[in-house]
């Protein structure tokens, strides 16, 4: 299961976010920027006024790239289940002092590296945090002005993020001013957690959270039903999927269903078997027609529909995986990555070159949703 991240700024909003569903509760003052520390009386009185039943997370603050100020931002903070240290801008060399530095705490609390999508995140420090006894890494936003982490790297971008931690046997996690919408968008990736502030508070980023926002941000979550790795047990950070209420697949319904669609989206993607087809983009038109389970009639929530956008992100994806010989390769895979939603029954694609002379040559291909004919070969 995907895990829902709410932070907050003190105990009485710790409570809110308990009552509204969220599974980690993560303090910092977001009036002082990307990673603004609590002091840690409000960390003790936190953890006191939790008691235990869900994990409590503490950011180290908006440190300067210096050693000796991160060991003191930890120590000051291992009451904390987990403690999250932001990897800021800087030389190469100072990066991996400060993560070294924090090597001496890993057996006392779970460690969570954090980087910034705007900051120009290097993916190559994933095996070092893992070789200090990391147990995660975050994506987050250090400009909360500049828009969310989808405005900041692609959808492909993030998939090679999650990735790379996932291969290292790190924890994943995804934030940075995200929204509702965001969350099947992100789902596909399998992150293990996803973390959200502004989604939850009645007005700006800094004022106080709304339970029924948090319920909602909650329920959203909880209906992706995505599976991811075990949380690593260490004081109170224990989280179960028992804890979680999964998604059930849908039935199939008596209907043939709705369609979602996405028509005549136009991209330059490097494509083609000949030799001059490589080295150079060409645009390529996509069109896709999903049949999904019937929308509720009193659908209101992002919760309740299947969105677009995955979809698009899927065809931004291909966009950017370098060079495809074949149209039928593109239609194919595009096919896979939209089926993998349980509640699309069918999809059809058409993938069309526009360069070559004529309007448009190309392939469409219809597939129906591989559980929807293992269940019908059952009865």
């Amino acid at each position: 299961m995907i895990r829902f991240l709410a932070s907050v700024a003190t105990p009485e909003e710790a409570l809110v976010a308990l009552a509204g569903g969220a599974d980690v509760i993560d303090l910092k003052e977001p009036s002082d920027g990307a990673l603004g520390a609590v002091s840690p009386d409000v960390i003790e009185r936190t953890i006191a006024a939790v008691g235990g039943r869900r994990p409590v997370s503490a950011v180290a603050g908006n440190l300067p790239m210096r050693p000796e100020s991160v060991r003191r931002a930890i120590e000051e903070r291992l009451s904390a289940d987990f403690v999250k240290i932001g990897l800021f801008p800087a030389g190469r060399e100072e990066t991996e002092a400060v993560i070294a530095a924090a090597r001496d705490y890993s057996e006392r609390s779970l460690l969570i590296a954090v980087m910034f999508a705007d900051g120009a995140p290097d993916l190559g420090l994933v095996t070092l945090l893992r070789d200090a006894g990391f147990s995660g890494v975050m994506l987050d936003t250090m400009d909360k002005g500049s828009g969310g982490l989808l405005r900041h790297m692609s959808l492909a971008k993030l998939h090679e993020f999650v990735g790379a931690a996932r291969d290292a046997n790190l924890m994943t996690g995804l934030a940075g001013s995200l929204e509702a919408p965001d969350i099947q968008r992100l789902g596909v990736l399998g992150p293990d957690f996803l973390g959200f502030r502004s989604a939850l508070t009645r007005n700006a980023r800094d004022s106080e959270i709304d339970e029924a926002k948090v319920a909602e941000i909650a329920g959203l979550i909880a209906g992706l039903g995505r599976p991811a790795s075990p949380v690593p047990s260490h004081a109170n950070a224990k989280l179960s999927d028992a804890d979680l209420p999964g998604a059930a697949a849908p039935g199939a319904g008596a209907t043939e269903g709705d369609t979602i669609f996405v028509r005549d989206f136009v991209l330059p993607l490097e494509i083609g078997a000949y030799a001059h087809e490589y080295g150079r983009r060409q645009d390529v038109r996509f069109s896709v027609d999903a049949t999904i389970d019937p929308i509720p009639s009193d659908a209101r929530t992002m919760g309740d529909i299947y969105s677009y956008d995955v979809i698009i992100d899927a065809i931004r994806a291909l966009a950017e995986s370098g060079h495809t010989v074949l149209v039928e390769e593109l239609a194919s895979r595009l096919a896979e990555t939209v089926l993998a939603d349980r509640r699309v029954r069918r999809v059809r694609v058409k993938v069309e070159k526009l360069d070559l002379g004529p309007g448009a040559v190309g392939v469409e291909i219809v597939r129906p949703a591989p559980h929807r004919e293992s269940r019908s070969r059952r009865k």
